[in-house]
C-alpha cells in the first residue's frame, strides 16, 4: 500500500517538474517577428546617455556610423564609409528591464542588442535597455 501511495504522488511531481522546467528554460524569444520595417540604410543622428548623460553626434565624433539591415537578416555597419561590423540579426519580443513593459528587440550576431523604442518608417530609435546606458536616434536613407 505504501509504495502505491509513493507512485501516486512522485507522478504528480514529475509532470510538474517537466512543467516548470520549460516555462523557466523559455528565454521569451519569437524570432518570427517582421523584419520588413528595419529593412534599408539608417544613418546615426545622435546618442544620448552614459553616466554623465552626455549627447554624441557625427559631428562631435568624427565618425559617420549606417547600419544596413537586409531582408534575409544580415546587418552590416559602415563607420566613415569602412566596414567594421557585420553579421545576422533576428527581432524578438521581451519585457524590458527599466520599463517592464513588452518591447521589440534586435538581437545581432556580433553587436549588442538593442531594444526599439520607436521606428516610424523614416526614424529609429534603440536604447541599451540598461542604467546609464544609450539612447540612439537613426534616420532611413
Amino acid at each position: 500500500m505504501k509504495d502505491s501511495q509513493n507512485n501516486f504522488l512522485i507522478k504528480p511531481l514529475i509532470v510538474l517538474f517537466i512543467a516548470l522546467f520549460s516555462v523557466i528554460s523559455c528565454r521569451g524569444e519569437d524570432d518570427t517577428e517582421d523584419v520588413t520595417p528595419l529593412v534599408g540604410n539608417w544613418e546615426w543622428v545622435s546618442s544620448i546617455g552614459g553616466v554623465g548623460n552626455t549627447t554624441e553626434t557625427p559631428t562631435s565624433t568624427g565618425n559617420n556610423i549606417v547600419f544596413n539591415f537586409g531582408a534575409d537578416k544580415k546587418y552590416t555597419i559602415t563607420t566613415n564609409g569602412t566596414v567594421t561590423n557585420e553579421g545576422t540579426f533576428s527581432l524578438y519580443k521581451n519585457v524590458s528591464n527599466l520599463e517592464h513593459l513588452d518591447r521589440l528587440y534586435i538581437d545581432f550576431s556580433n553587436y549588442p542588442d538593442k531594444m526599439i523604442i520607436n521606428n516610424d518608417g523614416v526614424n529609429l530609435v534603440w536604447s541599451d535597455d540598461a542604467n546609464n546606458g544609450y539612447t540612439s536616434t537613426y534616420k532611413k536613407k
